[in-house]
């Protein structure tokens, strides 16, 4: 079987209803009891701005019911997937719900051989078995619901040698099965900045970008929890010295997962991040009123030249910048990796003296992540370069200073 999504199953040009992708906003009390409207939830829409009823149902019951699903990212993510397997199906003249294994077979070959259209670039393995994860999770609920005999998805037995990772097919299953299909990929370990690299691209960076950079790099912050900082997590005015208090505790509440957290940036961090609120951020906001009376300010610290609140998009594609014209191969979440090997190296030094602190769940928590297999990867980099861990932490805040 040849899979085209650009031609029919004749093989001549395709006369198919392109499938479009949207976001709905929910800000009715049936959807958003606390008073929150749920923004960024995917919609499949046909060509005559129909949805498209088995894909949506499934959307929304990922990001408005299932509990363990609450991050937009994750919405995203998995609206996606559908999004390109539709448009394959609708290419190639196939019903939803009448696919066999042979069709997603020539689903993942397309995307294993074949560039994606959107970057050009040949599909990471990972996100290849992270679609086949998905789209095999909107036939499990379809099936479920007995509104379709079975799944063009097969499980099998993991039986991967050690270090080759798959998408489990149920992350709950205490038997490890996976998909028939998924592929093997090698995950490459974080790759952490040392102090040489950070200086380089710092030095590519204006006021307000270097400030998002040194939250990501001194507290572990991610590019949306960067960009969701809100002035309300931040003491208006304080008497701690350095010596008193080092750190000061802020919480985060645009997290990943919705999961709260709070984190301990440097003192000299928050007073620098207060500065920038009085002095640039102010000039934006004054000049935004100006030119529009009817101009409310936004909660968050970190606002565009126009007053705007920033956008996680916009904090990463700033930083590639800056990376690319400092010659530095990285992105903004390299910055969250030099945080979490450079704590991890501490917390072990600290967990010789004080048998009590477990290190890996302290990263844990303070990292935010859901599951600790996820924390567990930076235990690899602090073994394959312990030299550079050791010096990590003092490298840093000299590079910052």
């Amino acid at each position: 079987m040849v899979l085209c999504p650009a031609l029919g199953p004749d093989k001549g040009p395709c006369r198919f209803r392109e499938v479009l992708m949207a976001e709905l906003l929910f800000s009715t009390e049936a959807f958003c009891p606390l008073g929150h409207p749920i923004i960024g939830v995917p919609m499949l829409i046909d060509a005559e701005m129909r949805l498209i009823e088995p894909a949506c149902a499934w959307l929304l019951h990922i990001a408005l019911i299932r509990g363990r699903t609450r991050s937009p990212q994750t919405w995203g993510t998995y609206g996606e997937a559908l999004h390109d397997w539709w448009q394959t199906l609708e290419a190639n003249g196939w019903a939803w719900d009448q696919v066999t294994s042979d069709v997603a077979t020539a689903w993942r070959n397309r995307m294993l051989f074949d560039p994606s259209s959107v970057t050009g670039r040949p599909y990471a393995r990972s996100t290849i078995n992270l679609r086949l994860y998905a789209v095999s999770q909107f036939y499990r609920w379809h099936l479920a619901r007995g509104q379709i005999n079975r799944r063009p998805f097969l499980l099998t037995e993991l039986t991967a040698p050690a270090g080759d990772r798959r998408i489990p097919f149920s992350p709950n299953q205490s038997a490890r099965q996976t998909l028939e299909l998924t592929v093997r990929h090698k995950t490459a370990l974080p790759r952490p900045l040392i102090g040489r690299e950070v200086q380089l691209v710092f030095a590519q960076l204006g006021v307000r970008d270097r400030l998002m950079a040194e939250w990501a790099i001194l507290a572990g912050l991610r590019r949306m929890e960067v960009a969701g900082l809100s002035l309300r997590a931040l003491p208006t005015s304080h008497a701690a010295s350095f010596e008193d208090a080092p750190m000061m505790p802020v919480r985060l509440t645009t997290t990943k997962g919705d999961r709260l957290r709070t984190v301990y940036p440097p003192l000299s961090l928050v007073d620098r991040t207060l500065a920038y609120v009085r002095e640039e951020r102010s000039v934006a906001t004054r000049r935004a009123r100006s030119r529009d009376p009817r101009y409310r300010e936004p909660h968050g610290i970190f606002l565009t030249v126009a007053g705007k609140p920033i956008t996680a998009r916009r904090v990463g594609a700033m930083f590639k910048k800056a990376c690319q014209r400092a010659g530095v191969p990285a992105s903004f979440h390299s910055l969250r990796h030099s945080f979490a090997t450079a704590m991890l190296g501490a917390l072990q030094r600290q967990s010789a003296s004080h048998p009590d602190i477990n290190p890996l769940l302290t990263l844990q928590v303070m990292l935010g992540h859901a599951d600790i297999t996820t924390t567990q990867i930076y235990l690899r980099v602090v073994a394959a370069d312990l030299d550079l861990i050791e010096g990590a932490v003092a490298d840093l805040h000299q590079a910052l200073r």
